[in-house]
């Protein structure tokens, strides 16, 4: 059985902060993607490939997904979704060795993504790659998601590794506009959170800010989706990786000095086999030093990335 790069992946610790989109039949775009220090590239099958390319895409991804080995990122690629007839064969075309997941779009039900893992499992064994290497990242993105998110991530195999949120998607069914604050998708935001962490997967990714040139709008929308529960969003303008990047990393100066204090002084309690202390009037045990040591080490690998890079 192959593993090849997918042993550098620990889904357990991979952060997926900023998910940068490729469409999956530009082969210059392609060949650059991996130069903008994103933690996933995700290829994309579906919405940025037209009809009458899917075909030819799925022989340029294939070709793409293997390059990627020093980009540092996870590999992600987008397949149609299962009504359209297509992801059958496009998960046939492009399991290869050097995909780490499969993104998966419209999930409105319990049976998707045990019929996503069936497949994969199919496409792994005619790879010669272990049985459940290639993880999933659900997208729900309708009111049909989002009202049976529950059911569906609770139905959901192991290899799922977390959802992401299609606000675009949702507020078009929904015959809403979507504003600069986002409070019209404050709710779906904190419902699917809620869903994915009862499930048991990781934190969720949010969906792409489609305002390319609103730099400080993006910052303060992943801030915002941050102190809700999100580890990450979807990026479709290379210049956004950094804003994103550094949105949920960065501390302010108040915040790593208290994050800091947490841990040092809980560590110092547990030397004398005490588990919860109060620190500047607050109580703290066991959860909050976690989230603590957490928001550091995001903070510092944060920092070693922006020093190699300059």
């Amino acid at each position: 059985m192959q593993r090849g790069r997918h042993s550098l992946i620990d889904w357990t610790e991979q952060l997926l902060r900023s998910v940068l989109f490729v469409p999956g039949i530009d082969e210059r775009k392609l060949a650059k993607v991996g130069s903008f220090g994103a933690d996933a590239i995700v290829i994309d099958l579906e919405d940025a490939v037209a009809d009458d390319q899917k075909i030819a895409a799925r022989q340029t991804t294939r070709a793409a997904v293997p390059t990627y080995g020093d980009a540092g990122a996870a590999v992600v690629v987008r397949v149609n979704g299962i009504t359209t007839g297509r992801m059958e064969g496009d998960i046939e075309a492009v399991v290869t060795p050097g995909l780490d997941a499969m993104m998966v779009p419209k999930v409105e039900d319990v049976e998707t993504l045990p019929r996503v893992d069936e497949l994969l499992a199919d496409a792994e064994r005619a790879a010669g790659i272990e049985v459940g290497t290639i993880r999933v990242l659900g997208l729900l993105e309708t009111p049909k998601a989002l009202a049976h998110c529950e059911e569906i991530l609770a139905a959901a195999p192991p290899r799922v590794h977390t959802a992401v949120f299609g606000a675009g998607d949702y507020t078009t069914e929904l015959g809403i506009d979507l504003t600069r604050d986002a409070t019209e998708i404050l709710w779906a935001r904190c419902r699917l959170v809620n869903a994915v962490r009862a499930a048991g997967l990781a934190a969720p990714i949010d969906g792409p800010w489609l305002a390319l040139e609103d730099v400080e709008g993006l910052e303060a929308d992943c801030r915002r989706a941050r102190g809700l529960g999100y580890q990450g969003r979807v990026t479709v303008y290379p210049p956004q990786v950094e804003v994103v990047l550094r949105a949920y990393s960065a501390l302010t100066d108040e915040e790593e000095q208290r994050a800091r204090q947490v841990i040092e002084e809980f560590e110092e309690a547990l030397a004398r086999d005490v588990a919860s202390i109060r620190i500047a009037g607050r109580f703290v045990d066991y959860p909050i030093y976690r989230l603590a040591k957490a928001r550091i080490a995001r903070l510092d690998t944060w920092r070693a990335r922006t020093e190699v890079a300059s």
